[in-house]
């Protein structure tokens, strides 16, 4: 092998050594990006930990607020109730209606805040619920550029062994072909060498000819190779500029989401805050009402308490000559939600349309007679979806009727159930509804299926002291 030759076959290992690095180096770009992104997904996630627990804080913080002002009102409520059992002294009926109408009052103010407590609570799921999406959209942004990172790592591999395979193939054809061309020169030296005796000057200009052929194809060469070195610098630079381009649109990104979010999370504290003081202002409107109606009623003497006293006397034995006549009581008491698999205990009730006499307590489910007499009650049902209906209606315990629902096609479809019942009660009397093991009631929130009712027909010893008038059937 001549040493033009060897000159050439080293300047192909060589290039094929810097095209290497030139892939190492790109691998190495690639890795050090992927290690970028998930150092600013972990940022990501810290900086959304960070305002979890802040608004966490901030919950924290207003529902101790709201805690301190249900206590400072019930404090005041106790306060106003110790004032007026002090003027209960000397007062009467009258004292103990505003007495009621305070601890009415107060049992509002409780009731709202236990509203709002409510509102806090599940505003504050709320949040935490919008916390939990973002983490979740975080996290599949993070595998998304996480996958896509991988993609660009597989072609990168495909190109560099693509690249491998032509400078393999490359270097395999031009090795070939130095060897077909030393085989050529090896003929021509020995052509001449035969022919040296015979001309010295052709065999010069021959070896001159092939040294300027050899030349020229190391010329070639070296032009392919540095447009290989340049396509290589060209396409590193394009992926570079493509990915520095991607990494700084999902930054902005990112950065976007956090402040909507930020701006989001301050208009519903500056809501919140403005609701407490709202409530705030108001029930400290109320009591101070209040305490200047009771200095009021104080300050007009004994005399309107008198009054007070006789006209609720008078109101009092009108409400109990009402109550004794018939219709005077009844009540319609109603449920709005499902008894899925109810069974061996009493139907309790979500309220009450209406409740004369006051007499059903919807929470527990039971009716007491408020007076001697006669009462008609009436129940309906609605079966639920594969589930049968066995309920009774009891008087102090005891069963007074019984009605059911039960193995109509399989009880895949709902039907309406009902029972009546006409009974002397005593007052004090008990009624409930019992219902029995597997019993499924529907009720919705719009469709009120479910219904119990009563009414007061006659009391104990009516008209018994009137002659009997004779029945007619008609004729």
């Amino acid at each position: 092998m001549t040493p033009e030759n060897e000159q050439i076959k080293v300047k192909i290992i060589d290039t094929s050594q810097r095209i290497q690095e030139v892939l190492l180096l790109l691998l190495s770009d690639n890795q050090d990006l992927r290690d970028k992104l998930k150092a600013e997904s972990e940022q990501r996630a810290k900086e959304t930990a960070g305002l979890r627990d802040r608004l966490e804080q901030e919950t924290r913080d207003l529902r101790s607020q709201l805690d301190r002002e249900i206590s400072e009102r019930t404090v005041e409520g106790d306060h106003l109730k110790h004032l007026i059992e002090e003027n209960a002294k000397a007062g009467d009926a009258g004292m103990n209606e505003l007495k009621d109408l305070l601890e009415r009052e107060q049992n509002e103010r409780i009731e709202q805040a236990g509203d709002i407590h409510n509102y806090f609570n599940n505003e504050n799921e709320a949040r935490k619920k919008n916390l939990d999406d973002v983490n979740e959209w975080i996290r599949a942004e993070n595998e998304k550029r996480q996958k896509e990172a991988e993609e660009l790592r597989e072609r990168m591999e495909r190109e560099k062994r693509e690249l491998q395979e032509f400078i393999d193939k490359d270097n395999k054809a031009m090795a070939d072909r130095i060897a077909q061309e030393n085989a050529e020169r090896q003929k021509k030296e020995e052509e001449m060498k035969d022919r040296l005796k015979q001309a010295q000057e052709a065999s010069e200009n021959g070896t001159i000819q092939l040294y300027k052929k050899m030349q020229a194809e190391n010329c070639a060469r070296e032009q392919e190779i540095a447009d290989l070195k340049e396509r290589l610098n060209r396409e590193k630079a394009e992926l570079a500029e493509r990915m520095e381009k991607e990494k700084q649109e999902i930054k902005d990104k990112l950065e976007k989401e956090n402040q909507e979010l930020r701006d989001k999370l301050s208009g519903q504290k500056e809501l919140l805050k403005t609701n407490i003081d709202g409530n705030h202002n108001t029930t400290t409107k109320r009591l101070n009402e209040l305490a200047e109606k009771l200095a009021n009623q104080i300050k007009n003497g004994s005399t309107q308490w008198n009054d007070l006293a006789n006209r609720l006397s008078a109101e009092s034995s009108l409400l109990k000559s009402l109550m004794s006549k018939p219709l005077s009581i009844f009540f319609d008491a109603y449920r709005n939600e499902d008894i899925d698999n109810g069974g061996e205990e009493y139907l309790t009730f979500t309220g009450t349309r209406t409740n004369l006499g006051n007499g059903m307590n919807a929470k527990s489910g039971i009716f007491t007679a408020p007076s001697d007499g006669t009462y008609m009650f009436t129940i309906h049902i609605c079966t639920h979806d594969m589930r049968k209906g066995l309920l009774s209606m009891r008087c102090n315990g005891n069963e007074l009727a019984s009605f059911y629902d039960q193995n109509h096609d399989s009880n895949h479809k709902n039907s309406m159930a009902s029972q009546s019942v006409i009974a002397d009660l005593s007052t004090g009397d008990k009624i409930q509804i019992y219902m029995y093991t597997h019993t499924g009631l529907m009720d919705k929130k719009s469709n009120f299926f479910t219904h119990f009712c009563g009414i007061f027909l006659r009391p104990k010893g009516f008209l018994e002291n009137l002659e009997a008038e004779p029945v007619s059937n008609g004729h």
